[in-house]
């Protein structure tokens, strides 16, 4: 038996225990460059998936103009930090009973959210400028996976959803408070988890799982093209990665695509099938190009792009402990940096000089690394650390924080 049906796909440790429970005590995670590529990177950085940095670049490093924290459970919303100071404000999401997501997009100053069946098919549209949110209603047990902001027509703004139960996407397209129009995109995959734009196509992750019941692997992940016009799919097998969680961030023509692995959660001690991965596709010719795997026994890989053009992945180090890690990747070719296997953590230090655990990290422009860390009581806090990895600044930032990322 595999992890049950949740918006993020998060191992349960028994059908009867409460998911967001089982995670305020476990901490949900999520996951200098060389000069040519960092700049590269940054000049065509255009990011459908967990990142948000969306500012005009400078000729010197800014720092971020903020930074959203999304609390997933007990008061699920957005909590916004500024880069500076102790102040916040909040954007009210649903009562948890409605809200189950684990994760976020940002682009502009817009993020979106789901909540998977199991909460009610739902899709939150926020504007973290002037505090507003939506709340629009997806298709009955499409079990939404992801949603990235698409291009729009006409004035209306675009949102594409992957739904993980009816193998295909969602194209919601409204207008202000106007009531929203929805149209599908079909034959999307086994279990379509994430999705972008790019060269007249709509991408589809396939997390290849059975999600309608158990979440079992059924084989690699795959991205799908879908043309705009016609009907011929092209499909691009991606080796060894397995996980019902994948998800990808776009960086112009290259995918960094993530899949958390595969583990059997029937009973303790947890069984580990597969570690999780990181692929860099090309696009444009429609090849992977480069592959790496996460440290033997680790468990997910919530991958995040820095504004200092490194790849950052947020994962467990094993199932026994749950502990959080992050991993530091070169963007261009996926080595890591700081060394392999358990040496690939990255280490951090608290202001009492102890290693600081937090997940859902990623590093700004200064090349800062931020992270969120769930406390007594899941109180969530927002930390960051200088280059070498000492803590600076922790910051209250609501409760129950599963995701985070910068503006």
């Amino acid at each position: 038996m595999h992890s049950p049906a949740r918006s993020s796909d998060r191992p349960s440790t028994s059908l009867s225990t409460p998911f967001a429970t089982w995670r305020s005590l476990v901490v949900t995670s999520h996951r200098v460059a060389r000069a040519a590529t960092s700049a590269a990177l940054l000049s065509s950085f255009i990011v459908l998936a967990n990142c948000g940095d969306d500012s005009v670049l400078n000729s010197a490093p800014q720092p971020p103009k903020g930074i959203v924290v999304l609390d997933g459970f007990i008061q699920p919303g957005l909590t916004l930090v500024a880069d500076t100071g102790s102040a916040t404000s909040r954007i009210a999401f649903a009562p948890g009973t409605e809200f189950d997501a684990s994760e976020f997009s940002l682009l502009r100053d817009t993020v979106l959210a789901v909540s998977s069946r199991s909460a009610g098919d739902l899709l939150y549209v926020a504007d973290v400028k002037s505090g507003t949110m939506r709340r629009l209603q997806l298709p009955a047990r499409s079990n939404p996976s992801r949603a990235r902001l698409f291009n729009g027509t006409g004035g209306q703004s675009l949102v594409g959803v992957a739904l993980r139960d009816s193998s295909s996407v969602a194209l919601v397209a409204f207008a202000g408070a106007g009531a929203p129009t929805i149209t599908r995109l079909a034959n999307a995959g086994t279990c379509p988890t994430d999705v972008f734009q790019y060269d007249n196509a709509t991408w589809v992750i396939d997390g290849n799982a059975n999600c309608k019941t158990t979440y079992a692997v059924l084989g690699d992940v795959r991205l799908i093209r879908i043309p705009n016009t016609g009907t011929a799919r092209d499909t691009i097998l991606l080796p060894g990665m397995r996980g019902s969680g994948a998800s990808a961030i776009v960086a112009g023509d290259v995918a960094y695509v993530s899949a958390g692995g595969d583990a059997n959660f029937a009973s303790f001690p947890y069984a580990l099938i597969a570690s999780g991965r990181v692929t860099k596709v090309d696009l444009k010719n429609k090849r992977v190009l480069a592959q790496r795997a996460m440290p033997s026994n680790s468990y997910g890989a919530g991958v995040k792009l820095g504004a200092d053009g490194f790849l950052y992945v947020s994962l467990y180090e094993d199932l026994d402990s749950f502990r959080d890690r992050i991993v530091k990747l070169r963007a261009d070719d996926l080595t890591t940096v700081g060394g392999t296997g358990a040496s690939a953590w990255v280490k951090l230090t608290g202001s009492t000089g102890a290693e600081v655990y937090c997940g859902s990290a990623v590093a700004d422009a200064l090349g800062r690394l931020h992270c969120i860390l769930n406390g007594a009581g899941s109180a969530t806090s927002l930390l960051v650390f200088d280059l070498a990895g000492r803590e600076t600044r922790r910051v209250s930032a609501g409760q129950g924080g599963v995701d985070m990322a910068l503006r």
